[in-house]
């Protein structure tokens, strides 16, 4: 089973030199969830439990990679072709190749899991949930490779500088379940890792892995600490407790970006 959505390269789906990764982050979530939804025959408004409670798809893992020495350019026709690489019930792990005349000049990889609030209205604790998701698993060896690696990277040691303090803010920051929207963490990260960056020679990330921890409520702040040795990244996003929220772990070469 496989989605392929089609564009054109403009404004909106670029950045300073490439696919903007923001932009690429929302379409494949959005492809992943037209096949989340195929998979289980019910619109994404219909997911709920036994209990009648909603469930909800979160992202717990996702890496993205970009092409920067062949940069997708303004005016090209590409595709966002998704499939799914692997199923274990309640996760899924989907591929989205953004593709020009079949060349690959970026992917995003997400992994997915259907969670519920164990309290209403607060977004601190959940709990993962499997009801009305029938789909065959598919080399759920993978899936759970993946998830040794999430519990591993919750406590792997970042020493990094404080770049950013942000103050979240649920008219910008979270979607319509009421979260902090997945790619709204790695657009803080991403912020952050150019502030401290700022003033030396641009670098932008050929590769980002990201594992996600935890939520916030509105108006919390979100501290984010950036270490950088050479084209490694890191960055940890934490909130004023120290709770980690999210882990990124990114490569990021010098790019030269063209004159306007």
């Amino acid at each position: 089973m496989n989605y392929v959505s089609h564009f054109t390269a403009g404004l909106p789906q670029l950045d300073i030199h490439t696919l903007s990764e923001d932009w690429a982050l929302a379409t494949s979530l959005e492809n992943h969830w037209i096949l989340l939804a195929r998979s289980m025959g019910l619109k994404p408004s219909e997911w709920l439990d036994s209990q009648g409670d909603r469930m909800y798809g979160a992202v717990i893992h996702l890496t993205t990679s970009f092409d920067l020495a062949d940069p997708l350019r303004e005016d090209e026709a590409f595709a966002a072709d998704t499939r799914f690489l692997a199923i274990r019930k309640p996760h899924a792990l989907s591929s989205t190749r953004f593709l020009v005349d079949g060349k690959e000049k970026a992917e995003v990889r997400i992994l997915s899991s259907f969670i519920k609030r164990k309290v209403r209205g607060s977004n601190k604790k959940f709990a993962k949930v499997r009801d009305i998701w029938t789909a065959e698993d598919l080399d759920g060896a993978r899936i759970d490779a993946e998830l040794e690696r999430h519990h591993a990277m919750k406590s792997l040691p970042v020493e990094g500088v404080l770049a950013m303090d942000y103050e979240v803010n649920r008219i910008q920051d979270f979607n319509t379940a009421d979260f902090l929207y997945f790619k709204n963490f790695v657009r803080i990260a991403k912020a952050s890792e150019w502030r401290e960056n700022r003033g030396k020679a641009p670098r932008l990330n050929s590769r980002r892995e990201v594992w996600y921890f935890g939520n916030v409520e509105d108006g919390e702040r979100v501290l984010a600490h950036v270490a950088r040795a050479s084209d490694a990244c890191a960055t940890e996003l934490v909130d004023a407790e120290g709770r980690r929220l999210c882990l990124s772990l990114a490569e990021a070469p010098e790019v030269t970006i063209a004159p306007r």
